[in-house]
């Protein structure tokens, strides 16, 4: 079935629900359902199917599918006792699905605590404890996984999807449906747990619908859009922009976060237009062969979560046919608890490499370069990215220090050092936890990472972390690629590096399996393990043969 695009909003449609802040995350599919002129037109396909109340499962959605199936959830939390600011576990596979029960959950007045498919046991767990919920939807493979340590948290009661798929038709009685303000929670989404537990960070009736409204009316879709969101589901940029495809009645193809295989096979399966894709999507599509016009319907690509390195963008983009208009890549910056990217550099074929260039503000909000006194630096120098728009969380659950220590003089921090150019360009330096302060000055590891991968043959991917060597720290860098040889990366890694006045590498360890080179469930590398890793690297070389590893002459 095609989409007919029917569904999308007129701009004055588009324009007036973006004034409407009677419009939120708590009651989004409702009033759309009253405003939408094609309410029973299909526009939402889950590329996994999901089970719906007639005991079959779907894949295409209209407005009022959606509606039907969210009420019936609802209906059977509300008889589970859910209640107004009740926070509920929802912990299952990666669909849609995750935003059916934030929807469900949210229009009684609950608080969905979305965990990610992929999240290991501590993390889960963490974010069932520090939020206090109540209640888990779940399944058994994930169910086994925090089966360990669900003494430690105040359950009163799990679900499984095995044994609840979908529940009976049922419609919401109107005196269950919570009447939101505009500052109500209606959910708790995590953040990446790159720099330690995941946490979960609070989105209201407003800020999730904050970054939707302002695409509205701020951008202008293709006439024949169909959006791909090859993201987790429980990401809280994908929850927004499912939000986004409800409000302005967007065709979209919901899926799930997926390898660069399975993007590969995908799109020229269901042709979308736009992709949106977590960053490790993107160096594993670059390093697989794609039959010629494979990728061609995609005009836009969007990276969300970690950045995207130029070389691998740049392979992507390479693919589309000669004949066609060029496709772009949007590299967005935003974070969990911005609530929307804020930062956007478009980059073409032709576009002049500019390392770390994060672009300008896309217009939702003021973004600046802090010192840590809260004062603006000037242009190129060096200090906080933060940012203020509509769309920040209102803080962490049960986390008021950390919400405090993450704001500067009304900014929401990053955790990036970075800078600005007088023209309003930003560049991000490193993430501040990252830098690594050597004999030879500080080293910024995504600069470094960027240099390696656009200078250095065979190297597929590269992170760059700080490693223990006596008293001091020196620069180590886990490298992927098919055959290559420690010593030879070390050394033209070294050369590029030196030219480009940054410090060198003192070890080049080459990752011979996913352990080596972790990622996390957002898809960014996870430094703080590789940190531990190499806190001692007299006791780790000692372990490690010349075929795997190099080392500079001063650690022999």
């Amino acid at each position: 079935m095609s989409f007919t695009h029917q569904t999308v909003l007129t701009p004055e449609l588009r324009a007036a629900v973006a004034e409407d802040l009677g419009i939120g995350g708590g009651n989004l599919l409702p009033r759309m359902l009253e405003i939408n002129p094609f309410p029973d037109e299909p526009f939402i396909r889950s590329l996994d199917p999901i089970p719906y109340t007639d005991g079959e499962t779907r894949t295409d959605f209209s407005l009022r599918d959606l509606d039907h199936l969210i009420q019936s959830w609802s209906v059977w939390y509300y008889e589970r006792g859910v209640r107004p600011r009740d926070r509920v576990a929802v912990f299952p596979p990666d669909s849609v699905a995750y935003f059916v029960h934030y929807s469900a959950i949210a229009q009684i007045g609950g608080i969905a605590v979305l965990i990610n498919a992929k999240a290991p046991r501590d993390s889960a767990v963490a974010l069932a404890g520090r939020t206090g919920a109540t209640g888990l939807y779940t399944d058994r493979e994930r169910l086994d996984r925090i089966s360990p340590d669900l003494d430690k948290l105040a359950l009163q009661w799990i679900e499984v999807a095995e044994d609840m798929p979908s529940p009976p038709s049922a419609t919401l009685p109107d005196e269950w449906r919570f009447r939101h303000h505009i500052d109500d929670p209606v959910g708790m989404m995590h953040s990446s747990g790159t720099t330690g537990l995941p946490k979960p960070v609070i989105h209201t009736h407003r800020t999730i619908l904050e970054g939707p409204k302002f695409r509205a009316v701020d951008y202008k879709e293709e006439p024949d859009a169909r959006i791909m969101t090859a993201l987790p589901q429980s990401h809280q940029g994908t929850i927004s922009f499912t939000s986004y495809a409800v409000l302005a009645g967007q065709p979209l193809l919901a899926w799930r976060d997926v390898t660069g295989a399975e993007l590969a096979e995908a799109v020229p399966v269901h042709r979308p237009t736009m992709v949106m894709a977590f960053g490790h999507a993107y160096p594993e599509l670059a390093a697989l062969p794609t039959p010629p016009g494979a990728l061609d319907s995609v005009n836009i690509w969007v990276s969300m979560g970690d950045a995207v390195h130029e070389r691998h963008l740049k392979n992507v983009l390479a693919r589309r046919s000669a004949d066609l208009p060029p496709a772009a890549f949007l590299d967005r910056l935003g974070t969990t608890e911005l609530g929307w990217g804020v930062l956007m550099q478009p980059r073409t074929l032709t576009t002049e490499r500019n390392d770390r260039c994060v672009g300008r503000s896309v217009g939702l909000a003021d973004v600046a370069i802090l010192r840590e006194n809260g004062t603006h630096a000037e242009p190129y120098e060096y200090g906080y990215l933060g940012a203020n728009p509509p769309s920040m969380t209102v803080g962490y659950w049960g986390a008021q220090d950390t919400y405090y220590r993450s704001k500067l003089a009304g900014y929401w921090l990053t955790g990036d050092i970075a800078y600005r150019d007088e023209d309003g360009y930003f560049y991000q330096v490193d993430r501040a936890v990252d830098v690594i302060h050597t004999a030879q000055g500080p080293g910024y590891s995504v600069q470094m990472e960027e240099t390696v991968l656009n200078h250095v043959d065979g190297v597929a991917d590269c992170t760059i972390v700080a490693g223990g060597w006596r008293d001091e720290k020196v620069a180590v860098a886990v490298v992927t690629g098919a055959a290559i040889e420690p010593a030879t990366v070390l050394l033209a890694a070294n050369e590029a590096l030196r030219a480009a006045g940054k410090p060198e590498l003192a070890v080049v360890d080459v990752a011979d399996d996913d352990e080596a080179y972790p990622l996390g469930v957002t898809g960014k590398s996870l430094k703080r393990y590789l940190r531990e890793k190499y806190a001692d690297l007299a006791g780790y070389l000692s372990t490690r043969d010349g075929r795997s590893v190099a080392t500079v002459d001063a650690l022999r």
